[in-house]
């Protein structure tokens, strides 16, 4: 809390200044009832006053007293930013907002407005406007280590790292106090988290912690930083650390139990869920986050249950009526599942995953002309997003509509390039047995992820283009030559999604990985919805793949991940062929054919997005 202006009653306003900063609030309170007694338009006694009433919960009397101050001296950028906190604090972001903003305007060398403007706008998730009042502040204000914790913490959220960093070691350089370093620190090793430099890292986790044993995150992120290092045991150490200090830290449960399962942890998985349950039983958010682990590790009656109880505990969640409709769904309760889709939607009605998700469920019930409504309307508010326009393309089908076929040409929009080997290697063969080698490096965990697509097999984490991998490296070079020559083949002026979707700036890749099936294993039917162009490249398959009669481990297009009664869903097959790659359209269905084999299936897939 900022000192406010002096006034005619200076030492008395000073002392209560203290008196509030102290936290001697009753005494405070005693003598701003004086003052305003004999003074009821003092504006610095009335915003005291308001301090109070906030301290005491009394929140509208605050704001009622944070008003008057004002309407008497419109120019205290501290007041202002007391009430837009606690007009934050009711659930009135876009007000506080509102109000920092007219505050700004009036007064633009004020760098305290122009941060608590920033780190508004930045909870809010309003990133754009939030950089640039943080910005604004570090020319009002060089180096402002509040701002520059704020700005960085943007930055490592927007692919760019490099630049987070940069501001924050140029930060540390000045004189700060140690819980602002420590708090610096941790967004400093964020940085090099984010850039994969994890051994740089993890010592400046541990400087941060160590200077400030309860900083928020830092704790979880240390943890996460520990199992890219491959140190399971600390990492789950870390998050359990993290999670006795905050039961309800959502992240940490996310990546402690995605870690326990990779692992083969059964005996543990969800066990946090359910001791943090036991302080909080009807948390919503824990409720829903357990729900929806149930849900992708097809345990579909438990998750019903846990949904179930959410609903009650919170009868206006989207969320928790989505989880629930996944669940029934998951029962081959269909017409339940309908219903609890039709209950998020009464609550959020423009929302498009929800539209097609129903939408999915109708087609698996038979309902395809509904269904069909559905997805259009999807489309006409997101016309470019990959599940709308996978459930669209098998809802014109399953309606006899030919319009089908131009938006899934399994013919023309899945192309194969067989690559030829990198400079340095005389044939694929070669290279790719020491690619090979490199990504038995990386394939490390028990199993999979339960949010992967695969069955029977591994998927690497990082991304793998950004692993400085010289073998990667190489053989992405021979992916973009590939994958701008797909783009060039694309019509123009068809209006069509992929082809619409192509800028004269190339494109980028938003993923990458590789994936390792053993005996038995297969991809699930999915999309890719976060992609333009997705992919698959083969380093090693089974010998088994050669016959093309049983087609075992060979890549299927068209066939969803639910049963529709198509007859004839899978559209086309491609035989898997070390150094061939194959790409497509990401809202494409695709899946893996099984197959039996003692020999791996090794992958490497990746995302590509218009630049």
């Amino acid at each position: 809390m900022s000192t406010p202006p002096p006034s005619q009653n200076a030492a008395l306003i000073a002392r209560l200044v203290s008196l509030v900063q102290q936290g001697q609030w009753e005494l405070a309170e005693n003598l701003l009832h004086r003052l305003l007694s004999q003074q009821p338009r003092e504006p610095d006694g009335l915003q005291l006053l308001g301090l109070v009433r906030a301290h005491q919960g009394r929140t509208p009397e605050a704001e009622s007293l944070y008003r008057r101050s004002l309407a008497l001296r419109p120019r205290q950028p501290n007041v202002q930013i007391n009430l837009s906190l606690l007009l934050l604090g009711t659930g009135r972001a876009e007000e506080a907002i509102a109000l920092l903003r007219a505050a700004v305007r009036a007064d633009p060398n004020n760098a305290d407005l122009f941060l608590a403007l920033g780190q508004l706008q930045h909870g809010a998730g309003d990133a754009e406007f939030a950089e640039r009042n943080l910005r604004a502040v570090l020319r009002l204000r060089p180096n402002d280590p509040s701002a520059v914790l704020s700005l960085s913490g943007i930055l490592n959220l927007s692919d760019r790292a490099q630049d987070s960093e940069a501001l924050l070691r140029q930060a540390l350089a000045q004189e700060i106090t140690p819980g602002m370093r420590a708090a610096l620190e941790h967004n400093l090793a964020v940085s090099l988290k984010v850039q994969r430099r994890y051994a740089e890292a993890l010592p400046l986790f541990d400087a941060a912690l160590k200077r400030a044993p309860g900083l928020p995150l830092a704790e979880a992120n240390r943890a996460s930083t520990l199992q890219h290092l491959d140190r399971q045991e600390e990492a789950i150490a870390g998050f359990r650390a993290a999670l006795r200090r905050d039961p309800q830290h959502m992240a940490a449960h996310q990546e402690l139990n995605a870690l326990l399962y990779r692992m083969g942890r059964d005996e543990d998985f969800l066990r946090s869920f359910d001791d943090a349950l036991r302080l909080a039983p009807d948390k919503p958010e824990l409720l829903i986050a357990k729900g929806g682990f149930l849900n992708r590790t097809g345990r579909h009656q438990e998750a019903a249950d846990v949904f179930a109880r959410a609903v009650r505990a919170a009868p206006q969640s989207p969320a928790a009526q989505d989880g629930l409709a996944l669940a029934l769904a998951g029962l081959d309760r269909l017409d339940d599942a309908i219903a609890a889709y039709e209950t998020s939607l009464r609550l959020r009605p423009d929302e498009v995953p929800t539209q097609i998700n129903l939408a999915g469920l109708l087609l698996r019930n038979g309902d395809a002309a509904r269904a069909l409504e559905l997805t259009q309307g999807a489309l006409a508010k997101e016309p470019f997003d990959q599940a709308a326009l996978a459930v669209h393309e098998l809802a014109l089908r399953l309606n006899g509509d030919a319009r089908a076929d131009a938006l899934a040409d399994y013919e023309k929009h899945v192309q194969v390039f067989d690559l030829d080997p990198p400079d340095g290697f005389a044939d694929m063969a070669d290279f790719n047995a020491a690619l090979n080698a490199y990504l038995d490096t990386l394939h490390g965990d028990a199993r999979e992820h339960f949010d992967q697509t695969l069955r029977l097999g591994t998927q690497t984490m990082d991304p793998l283009f950004d692993g400085g991998n010289v073998l990667i490296a190489a053989l992405r070079r021979r992916i973009d030559d590939a994958v701008q020559a797909y783009i060039v083949r694309m019509e123009d002026g068809s209006g069509h999604p992929l082809a619409s979707r192509r800028t004269n700036r190339g494109h980028r890749y938003t993923g990458s990985w590789s994936s390792r099936l053993r005996d038995r294993g297969f991809h699930t039917n999915h999309i890719h919805p976060a992609g333009w162009i997705s992919s698959c490249y083969y380093v090693a398959v089974p010998p088994e793949s050669a016959d093309a009669t049983a087609q075992q481990g060979w890549i299927k297009f068209g066939e969803p991940s639910f049963a529709t009664g198509l007859a004839t869903a899978v559209r086309r097959t491609v035989q898997p062929v070390p150094g061939r790659l194959v790409l497509f359209p990401s809202y494409m269905w695709h899946g893996t054919v099984p197959f039996h084999s003692a020999s791996a299936r090794t992958t490497i897939a990746f995302d590509a997005v218009p630049s």
